[in-house]
């Protein structure tokens, strides 16, 4: 896609889904369609309109909080779930279901143009019949992750070490991918993380033994020259392939983040007698989201009762 625009990548996605002119009943004969299932492709010009603009307002948004991001396929679950937990607080849920609706559009024609190792809008996101959003927890359980990482680790240690750095401290995979080792700070059990935009973090790990198992004698944890473009995606790749395997609801690489996301609310308000709103805020800091903005962690863990 070289440097194309926001608006230049919208237009080549939904090229690749246009359908106009095309009748939508005889494609939902010929792809089998069933009740409540969605049609391939878009077969209107309004259709066609609405998803282009909603795509360059979710674009904008991308430009506004994440400026390094600058093409369609390195936008992450993660980042999606961002933006609809924001905009389901601050607008309505009819404007919520257009949106969530234009995105899975959008979804449909990069992966037609194949930008995408996987989907960024998770399946969990809903409208219900109230017209309430819902978000999606987005995170396994612990038993779960405890099986995952045992299944990725025989495939490879270097993975599942990788994935119990990112249960321990919440990071993003690119995190993980550029952690240096002059940035690991075992007796104070801290990791300093580059985040997007170039932001960087201090935060103190929920499991220090991780810290002592990293290979420090290279400037890098992870990243070497000649696996640049194919560590990410193997990660991805294999487990998603172990979710496969054990049965489990695929939730991507962002659901051990999630993970750790509950487990540092747990830890705050269960033993350190926070209430929610103020183990929100840190978790907000520790996952390197806004803390005036802690609607966003509702991405990750779910409204205590």
């Amino acid at each position: 896609m070289g440097q194309s625009s926001w608006r230049a990548q919208t237009l080549r996605a939904l090229e690749a889904i246009d359908r106009r002119g095309q009748s939508k009943h005889q494609a939902k004969i010929d792809q089998g369609h069933q009740p409540g299932q969605a049609v391939y492709g878009i077969y209107s010009h309004g259709e066609f309109n609405t998803v282009f603009d909603k795509s360059l307002t979710f674009a904008h948004w991308i430009d506004d909080h994440y400026p390094d991001i600058r093409l369609f396929r390195e936008i992450t679950p993660e980042i999606v779930a961002e933006f609809l937990a924001e905009k389901s607080q601050t607008c309505q849920a009819s404007y919520v279901k257009t949106m969530l609706s234009a995105l899975r559009k959008l979804q449909e024609g990069m992966l037609a143009q194949g930008w995408l190792h996987e989907e960024i809008v998770l399946d969990e996101w809903r409208v219900d019949n109230q017209g309430q959003p819902q978000m999606p927890r987005g995170a396994y359980a612990f038993e779960e992750t405890q099986a995952l990482v045992a299944a990725v680790s025989q495939g490879s240690v270097e993975y599942g070490q990788a994935l119990r750095f990112i249960l321990s401290s919440g990071a993003r995979i690119d995190e993980v991918f550029h952690l240096r080792s002059d940035k690991i700070f075992v007796a104070e059990k801290r990791v300093e993380l580059l985040g997007k935009g170039g932001k960087t973090r201090k935060i103190q790990v929920l499991d220090a033994k991780i810290l002592s198992e990293l290979d420090r004698s290279r400037r890098f944890i992870y990243l070497e020259k000649g696996n640049e473009r194919v560590w990410k995606p193997g990660l991805e790749n294999t487990v998603r392939k172990a979710c496969d395997d054990l049965g489990i609801e695929r939730r991507g690489i962002h659901g051990f983040r999630g993970s750790a996301a509950c487990e540092l609310v747990r830890i705050k308000t269960e033993l350190m007698g926070l209430t929610e709103a103020q183990a929100r805020r840190e978790l907000a800091m520790w996952l390197g989201h806004n803390p005036h903005r802690t609607e966003v962690t509702y991405a990750y863990v779910p409204k205590m009762r």
